[in-house]
């Protein structure tokens, strides 16, 4: 992976499609650009026939592919004695010397260049190239002299993954075996082949000065001469990490088209410029999920106000035709006054006592001894009844 000098240098690589150099970075960086930047285009779904279309209907060939899917990175070279290739099989044993040395070294001495000794590209590389152990397998053509870590290319997946979300190659579904080895390939070219290091784009020097410049500043280089930084999206896009027209076998450009002819890649067939286009998507779909969610909460919360309306008046229906019900049939849940009871009382106890009076006359009577005698008469005079 690449470093730039500032936030604003790595997005107006980024956003600007431009050469391999746009390696992907850190999701968070990526979103915080993409949110500062704004205004991007909203784009559909990454699904097949809506934002994603077959290599063959992208690319004319393999040319069209190896130059347009990473920019200005790569140059697609039919002299093949002059040019690189991104994988060759090696021998010998881990960590000893090959006994099949890199081609690419020997394209770089036939170009009357030296085989450097340091990594001149800058993100997950080494400072220097070193041997591997035997844990080092996915990009094992460099395993006796590799700027990578072997911990940043332990499998496809990782590789793939490392680069954050939306720079994955199959973002619009599994690709082929075939097909995604290449892209494994130009991986391990990168990150590991310390070749890749003399086709950077921009000097240590432009990156220094440029970095520190005002955007599209003119600066003046150590020979003496004046160098006017590049601006794009509101920065300096000199950095540590691009590539810049490195020759490529035709003939492996060739390969990679054919392998992935009938894969699904996203439309615009930059890499890079994808890349962005899913970051807008998710966005964009993020926000409609949002915005679904508000009016689900807002549905339901109308249908329980609706159902606690429809329940009260229910209730308050019920109790009216209770009262009804009650008021047609005499009844009533009043009771009668205190007053009224102590009278229908005292009437009663009256009553049974008078009943008793007149119950003890008539026994009196019988017995010959009544209870009232005329005036003047005396009760023994009263003759007693005889059997």
């Amino acid at each position: 992976m690449r470093k730039s000098s500032s936030f604003m240098c790595v997005l107006v690589v980024l956003l600007a499609g431009g050469a391999e150099a746009q390696r992907p970075l850190p999701a968070e960086t990526i979103l915080a650009g993409l949110v500062a930047l704004g205004g991007l285009t909203a784009v559909d779904a990454w699904t097949p026939g809506n934002g994603c279309v077959k290599f063959k209907d992208i690319y004319a060939d393999g040319k069209d592919l190896i130059e347009r899917m990473w920019g200005d990175a790569f140059n697609y070279t039919h002299d093949e004695d002059m040019a690189y290739t991104m994988w060759w099989y090696e021998g010998g044993r881990a960590g000893q010397a090959d006994p099949h040395d890199n081609p690419n070294d020997f394209v770089t001495m036939l170009r009357n260049m030296t085989v450097p000794t340091t990594c001149e590209l800058s993100y997950y590389h080494r400072d220097t190239p070193t041997t591997q152990n035997e844990n080092f397998t996915e990009c094992h053509p460099w395993h006796a002299n590799a700027c990578c870590h072997d911990s940043t290319v332990t499998t496809p997946q990782y590789i793939r993954d490392s680069y954050g979300a939306g720079f994955e190659w199959d973002r619009c579904g599994p690709l082929s075996q075939a097909c995604e080895r290449f892209f494994v390939e130009e991986a391990c070219f990168y990150e590991c082949d310390v070749n890749a290091g003399l086709y950077r784009r921009f000097t240590d020097e432009q990156h220094a000065l440029c970095g520190a410049a005002a955007v599209g500043a003119t600066v003046t280089l150590a020979s003496g001469e004046t160098y006017t930084c590049i601006e794009q999206w509101g920065a300096n896009a000199e950095n540590q990490w691009e590539l810049y027209k490195m020759p490529i076998r035709a003939s492996y450009a060739d390969a990679w088209y054919r392998a992935c002819a009938n894969d699904l890649f996203c439309g615009g067939g930059n890499y890079f410029e994808c890349a962005n286009d899913y970051h807008t998507q998710v966005a964009r779909e993020e926000a409609i999920a949002r915005e679904v969610e508000a009016n689900r909460t807002a549905a339901l919360a109308a249908e329980l106000a609706r159902l606690q309306e429809a329940n009260r008046t229910a209730t308050e229906a019920a109790e009216l035709a209770r009262l009804e019900a009650e008021q047609s049939t005499g009844k009533s849940d009043e009771k009668l006054p205190t007053w009224a009871v102590i009278i229908i009382v005292v009437a009663g106890v009256l009553a049974i006592l008078c009943c008793s009076f007149a119950c003890i006359m008539m026994q009196k009577e019988k017995a010959g001894e009544p209870l009232f005698t005329p005036v003047g008469e005396s009760k023994a005079a009263v003759p007693k009844p005889t059997a």
